[in-house]
């Protein structure tokens, strides 16, 4: 975090139009000067950029000389600290408020204000392609209501009685359609905003700092994947501490202004009722099911488009009758199954034989999973082990 606010910071000293005199990185207790040392830092959507990691930058201005230093702390990140001639009382609050006015223009200008990325910084990219997910039309609806509306209207949601944040927790089985609805959003609103924590950083207790920083970036949209696997769970099952940094973070002291969170689970009765029956942190429980056989046409008839099959109107409503049940993952996995099938047999191209052959396969692979695994047998009592064997 501290390298992409670093970055804004020659634009920041143009803009507070003061004049950089020399440049140098002081080693050894400061008896040696080198040239400051500069680092590749990835700004997102292809952007990089050289970024001071260690040196100082000697500054003129109006109010006597000062030097911008940038200096890594103790948890390895880049700082910046302003020093200034000691004996002058004001200077001191010149120089607290270019660190201030610094501060609020490295977050206007922030590299991470309308991208995607990761609670761990790591950029998530944009392809410019909307990949509708194949949804009921009742979810459809529910979504471009408590979702999209308020999403796009973020920024004149204050003119309105809406409160100024709102949140929605996509529900339903895994492989199901939850994470391709949130992968649309971010492709529809190109220069919005959004953060998704994994429930890795949901463990690493980042929450109340991601939050600050999306207040910071607001408008923008803060994604909570697998909240159930994490801080979710019901208190009535286990003391759960990341769960009271989730409720503070929304619905706490600071107000979300601008934030829109979306939550996703495979298990919304583990849910505290805190979170899912709580309006103010999350408003309304959108259900994600498994696709009807509306919804598994288009989307058998996309992955046969895809892998060079064009089936009959016949064969593929058989297919679709065959598939019932099936998660949009597993639908993806027929054709991933009767690829192996068609290798197995030394082809290249995919057979209607092949598909049919893949969705038998993993109608027997789906059994197994919830079978009970098989235990070992009881070993044999001693009168039992008295044959010739045992001479």
């Amino acid at each position: 975090l501290g390298s992409l606010m670093i970055s804004t910071l020659p634009d920041f000293i143009n803009s507070e139009e003061l004049k950089i005199t020399s440049e140098v990185r002081w080693t050894r207790w400061g008896e040696h000067e080198e040239a400051p040392t500069y680092a590749l830092v990835d700004l997102g959507e292809g952007e990089t950029a050289q970024v001071m990691s260690e040196g100082q930058l000697f500054v003129d201005t109006e109010h006597g000389p000062m030097v911008f230093g940038v200096e890594r702390d103790g948890d390895g990140d880049v700082r910046l600290r302003i020093s200034y001639r000691t004996g002058k009382k004001d200077t001191a609050e010149f120089a607290k408020g270019y660190l201030d006015r610094f501060i609020e223009y490295a977050w206007d200008n922030s590299p991470l204000r309308g991208k995607a990325w990761q609670a761990d910084f790591s950029w998530i990219s944009r392809t410019g392609t909307i990949e509708e997910p194949y949804l009921t039309d009742q979810v459809k609806q529910k979504l471009d209501l408590h979702a999209h509306t308020f999403i796009r209207n973020l920024d004149r949601v204050s003119e309105t009685s809406l409160k100024t944040s709102r949140g929605i927790i996509l529900s339903g089985p895994p492989g199901c359609g939850k994470t391709m609805a949130i992968k649309s959003m971010i492709e529809s609103y190109p220069d919005m905003t959004f953060i998704v924590l994994t429930s890795e950083h949901l463990q690493r207790r980042c929450v109340h700092t991601i939050y600050d920083i999306a207040r910071r970036l607001a408008p923008s949209v803060v994604v909570l994947e697998d909240i159930d696997s994490a801080g979710g769970l019901s208190r009535k099952v286990a003391s759960h501490p990341i769960l009271g940094e989730v409720l503070q973070a929304l619905n706490g002291v600071s107000e979300n202004k601008g934030v829109f969170t979306i939550a996703t689970t495979n298990f919304v009765e583990d849910l505290d009722d805190a979170l899912r029956d709580r309006p103010g942190r999350f408003d309304v429980i959108v259900t994600i099911g498994l696709p009807d056989s509306d919804a598994r046409y288009p989307m058998l008839e996309k992955h046969c488009q895809v892998n060079g099959i064009s089936p009959t109107e016949k064969e593929l409503t058989r297919l679709v009758s065959a598939t019932k049940g099936f998660s949009g993952a597993w639908l993806e996995e027929v054709f991933s199954t009767a690829t192996l099938v068609a290798m197995h047999n030394d082809r290249k191209k995919l057979h209607w034989s092949d598909i049919l052959a893949a969705v038998e396969d993993i109608q027997e692979r789906r059994q197994v999973a919830y079978e009970k695994t098989p235990s070992l047998p009881a070993p044999p009592s001693r009168d039992s082990m008295s044959g010739d064997l045992y001479r």
